[in-house]
């Protein structure tokens, strides 16, 4: 697993824009398949747990079966996994740290920890937000 690092911009309503750094995690190709295999056999474990449930199991089962590999080939797609920012907020100058979904995508509107501000996640160079 590596972690990149981007230069981004936080922005603020009436203040000027600070820097900020977007951490990621970038999946080989091996660990996107042990990834994408854990998830299928957990999925298919639940769904052997569900097969003891009365009546419920007759929608658990079949539903973790399909889900299975579904969501494994989700996990394989993903290349890489935003984490969090850091940086500074533009509005209070305390240094913040705002955590990320995988599933996040920048330009993102997030609220600052520390005074609840609104804030603005976004790419310093419009090529990079395309990619």
């Amino acid at each position: 697993m590596e972690i990149n690092t981007t230069i981004i911009e936080i922005e603020s309503d009436n203040f000027p824009a600070q820097a900020g750094t977007l951490y990621s995690q970038a999946f080989s190709n091996t660990e996107r398949l042990r990834r994408a295999l854990k998830m299928l056999v957990i999925l298919w474990a639940v769904a052997l747990v569900t097969v003891f449930i009365p009546i419920a199991h007759f929608v658990l089962v079949p539903t973790f079966l399909l889900a299975g590999p579904i969501v494994a080939l989700r996990r394989y797609g993903m290349k890489s996994a935003l984490e969090k920012v850091g940086g500074v907020c533009p509005a209070c100058g305390q240094e913040i740290a705002i955590p990320l979904e995988p599933s996040d995508w920048l330009p993102k509107r997030t609220y600052c920890p520390a005074c609840n501000k609104p804030l603005r996640l976004m790419y310093n160079d419009p090529a990079v937000a395309t990619q």
